[in-house]
């Protein structure tokens, strides 16, 4: 049974991730099948955005406990660095849009690679909770960081140091998230959302991600003079010219990418 299914509507890459009975725990099978699913749609020229969800009852409920886990010692380190870390760092850094929709709980780096998506959308069974500390365990899967961006230092060290659950409707409100829905619309509103970034322009897309990204670690004068090299790029293109005519002349814009 593959552990992350591909699936493609139009645009849109679906990956599911696929091990229910055990709330799609991380376990080293899942992380290999997911870093090669993410692989794929980043090299798929025909996919303009990703949408990631999971099976089941639950979004992703961290790192698979048992076996050998525990035996691991200082390898854990490098099974991090070789599969989790990669995750979080091809949909942070990918050019291409990624939306996660949460169907249930994610714990521990299960709530990372939740927030590495650019759009977040809760279903309303949705729970965000860093159960590392109840483990005994310290923050991973972007964590640290993630969570001190979106919601503040002092909600942030909290939730990380109780490991108090966070439910859908309240990571909307604090603006973890994108949104919250009902669970019957979660999918239906996931999709909309990752197809009309799929309908967006592919070159400025990928140059806003990295902005914002890059933004958390320069000066004003360095963010500055990226937005204007990056402005000065995008301005050569065939999509913003298409982007410019399409809203003189009150239509959808068709961006191709070029």
């Amino acid at each position: 049974m593959a552990m992350v299914v591909f699936a493609r509507q139009g645009a849109v890459a679906v990956l599911t991730l696929n091990n229910p009975a055990q709330y799609n725990a991380l376990a080293w099978e899942l992380l290999r099948d997911l870093n090669a699913a993410l692989d794929a749609a980043l090299a798929d020229d025909d996919v303009r955005a990703i949408l990631l969800t999971g099976a089941g009852k639950g979004f992703c409920s961290g790192a698979q406990l048992g076996g050998d886990t525990f035996a691991q010692g200082e390898r854990i380190a490098d099974s991090m660095r070789d599969l989790v870390n990669p995750v979080i760092e091809k949909m942070r850094n990918s050019p291409k849009p990624v939306v996660t929709a949460i169907n249930g709980p994610s714990a521990g780096a299960g709530v990372g690679v939740a927030l590495a998506g650019d759009m977040v959308i809760a279903a309303r069974s949705a729970r965000f909770i860093l159960s590392f500390v109840r483990l005994g365990a310290t923050l991973d899967g972007g964590t640290s960081l993630f969570l001190q961006r979106a919601i503040g230092v002092a909600r942030a060290r909290a939730l990380a140091l109780t490991g108090q659950p966070l439910t859908g409707e309240q990571a909307a409100e604090w603006g973890l998230v994108w949104k919250c829905v009902d669970d019957a619309e979660l999918m239906e509103e996931a999709m909309a959302a990752a197809q009309k970034l799929a309908a967006g322009p592919p070159l400025a897309i990928a140059k806003i991600k990295a902005q914002l990204e890059s933004a958390w670690t320069v000066d004003l004068t360095a963010t500055l003079e990226r937005e204007a090299v990056d402005q000065a790029e995008v301005f050569k293109t065939a999509d913003l010219r298409e982007g410019a005519a399409a809203f003189v002349e009150k239509r959808a814009p068709r961006f191709v990418g070029r």
